[in-house]
């Protein structure tokens, strides 16, 4: 069984996830290597015992490494319960299908990584007393809390980036599972979407930053070491702040690549992720690359394009996805644009910019390329970042020349 699992990438079954919740990952996989080659068939494949040794000593050393980081990540149960008022009501921002999500007042790191706390003193790494958001994970019987909240540490304590939301702490005293995050004052991108109600009018400049935000972010995953694919990007897991900055957050789907892995593809039975936002390939044959992330971040490129989320029913049960390729076959894409950004007067159009059709053009080019529905056909994030950049130049200069033309007339 142990043979099957490690060569099925599938040891996370048979791992104590409580356990788990300790473990290094690079230390776990240098472990696990060298546990799977002690049980080989063939006498011949098998390790020395000074290669042994060797390979389990550089994996305590990784251990304890790992320990010292996140202990100092690591909250006690009595502070957020006094800062959120034993979780009362009047605090809570939120609530999902994972648990309860709470604005507060803590003190906690300034959005480090565990890296930057080994080797450093707590005089060296003083604390910040500022607004979190504070998740309280349910107790679910299929224990995806459990697994999600290890996830969460293990992908975001090693992660620094200006478009990722930052794991400022976490808890797990007693049968608690609680994760502290920065607090992003302009809340999910979803709220900005198909909601008539909402006064905030995103222009176009600011939608095309958005969108260059998230791809910054998610090139971030994509390029480091080990690799990670968030497998849940979606206009509700993008944070804004209070200058519109957007971050990627939630990574409770997420899976990292390990060093040791061949190839850019993991194979996974359980597919996961939000159905509508799902790269088809994945789903019908389990093989999840960063591929599979650009999928999902086309349909966010489209939401935005459309102001509305992609469930919206208007695209009835086809989807926003499928909408998208029946109008780019009829030519008819450019009749997806949100009617908000046109709805403005003369010279309010003029001051905050019209929407330049070379702008227009090239976003669409690029985001209808992230809908295709086989994962080799997909731009890489590089790719995206450069067509995202000129499209934004276009409106820049675009804006540029309206506000001229204004005051010169």
């Amino acid at each position: 069984m142990a043979r099957a699992h490690y060569e099925e990438r599938k040891l996370d079954n048979l791992i104590d996830p409580v356990l788990q919740k300790q473990m290094n990952l690079q230390s776990l996989n240098m472990f696990a290597e060298i546990a799977y080659c002690c049980i080989k068939e063939k006498r011949s494949q098998r390790p020395d015992m000074n290669t042994i040794r060797t390979r389990l000593e550089r994996a305590l050393e990784l251990q304890r490494k790992h320990g010292k980081g996140l202990d100092d990540l690591r909250l006690r149960l009595k502070d957020i319960e006094l800062a959120t008022g034993n979780f009362s009501k009047t605090y809570c921002i939120g609530s999902g299908g994972y648990g309860m999500v709470y604005k507060a007042e803590l003190d906690h790191f300034d959005g480090i990584n565990v890296l930057e706390i080994e080797g450093k003193s707590e005089v060296e790494l003083r604390k910040k007393y500022g607004s979190v958001a504070i998740k309280r994970l349910y107790s679910r019987v299929d224990r995806q809390g459990e697994q999600g909240f290890v996830a969460e540490i293990r992908t975001l304590s090693n992660c620094k980036h200006p478009n990722i939301v930052p794991l400022l702490g976490f808890c797990d005293e007693g049968r608690e599972l609680i994760l502290v995050y920065e607090y992003v004052a302009n809340g999910s991108l979803d709220n900005y979407l198909g909601d008539m109600d909402n006064v905030t009018n995103l222009d176009w400049a600011q939608r095309l930053q958005i969108c260059l935000d998230i791809a910054l972010g998610l090139n971030y995953l994509h390029t480091r070491k080990p690799m990670i694919i968030h497998r849940d990007i979606k206009s509700a897991n993008i944070l804004l702040d209070d200058t519109w900055v957007a971050k990627i957050a939630d990574f409770g789907l997420s899976k990292l690549q390990c060093t040791n892995q061949q190839g850019t593809t993991l194979i996974t039975n359980n597919v996961a992720g939000t159905e509508v936002y799902l790269d088809p390939e994945y789903v019908n044959s389990g093989k999840l690359k960063k591929e599979s992330d650009i999928y999902s971040f086309g349909v966010v490129l489209f939401e935005i394009l459309c102001g509305r989320l992609a469930y919206d029913k208007i695209y009835g049960e086809k989807g926003l996805p499928s909408v998208a390729r029946q109008r780019y076959n009829e030519g008819t894409l450019k009749g997806m644009v949100d009617p908000k950004l046109m709805e403005a007067d003369e010279i309010i159009s003029m001051l905050k910019g019209c929407v330049n059709q070379d702008s227009i053009e090239t976003f669409l080019k690029i985001a209808y390329q992230c809908l295709a529905e086989t994962q080799s056909e997909r731009p890489t994030m590089a790719v995206i970042i450069k067509e995202l950049e000129e499209a934004l130049i276009f409106q820049v200069s675009n804006l540029f020349q309206n506000v001229t033309s204004l005051f010169v007339n």
